[in-house]
């Protein structure tokens, strides 16, 4: 919630609930543990991903599906997701953090990739367009959104610019 920067050892001791030597025992100081943190939640994103591009629908319904269950998690928990936050705040001075960050980034790309090869054999986006860069386009957006929000607490807005986005990788 605070970041790792404004995160003391006390505040995780507080609500974990644990000992701090048990933290220390089994983490072994508080950058191992968000490093390990930071790993599960990449590992879960991933998987989640994945699940989305699962959906039921045509290929642009599919991508759109997922960019709007993307935005919903991150209004609904009112919490920047633990990648973007890492980004901004340590990815340029911390290479594991960067690595993590990183390597999230191309997971999520990945799955819109695949998703825009299908939605432009279906003649759903234009085929003239690159599916990699576009996928890395969507997926640059959350970031984006998520800085909207944090700024400006306006979920409509968030959700039209969304809306947006998805409209605008539809065919001519």
């Amino acid at each position: 919630e605070k970041g790792y920067n404004a995160t003391s050892m006390q505040d995780l001791v507080d609500t974990m609930g644990l000992n701090r030597g048990s933290i220390y025992d089994t983490y072994g100081d508080k950058h191992s543990l968000y490093l390990q943190c930071l790993t599960d939640y990449v590992n879960k994103n991933a998987c989640s991903c994945n699940s989305m591009a699962q959906m039921q629908g045509t290929p642009l319904e599919v991508i759109g599906s997922a960019i709007n269950a993307i935005v919903e998690s991150s209004l609904d928990s009112k919490k920047s997701c633990m990648a973007v936050k890492s980004t901004f705040e340590l990815a340029n001075c911390d290479e594991e953090v960067r690595q993590l960050a990183k390597k999230n980034v191309e997971q999520t790309s990945k799955v819109f990739e695949v998703l825009i090869v299908k939605a432009q054999e279906a003649g759903e986006i234009k085929k003239d367009l690159n599916p990699a860069l576009l996928a890395d386009f969507i997926v640059s957006s959350f970031s984006g959104f998520s800085q909207n929000y944090a700024l400006f607490r306006n979920p409509k807005q968030v959700r039209k610019m969304a809306a947006l986005l998805i409209e605008s990788l539809g065919s001519e």
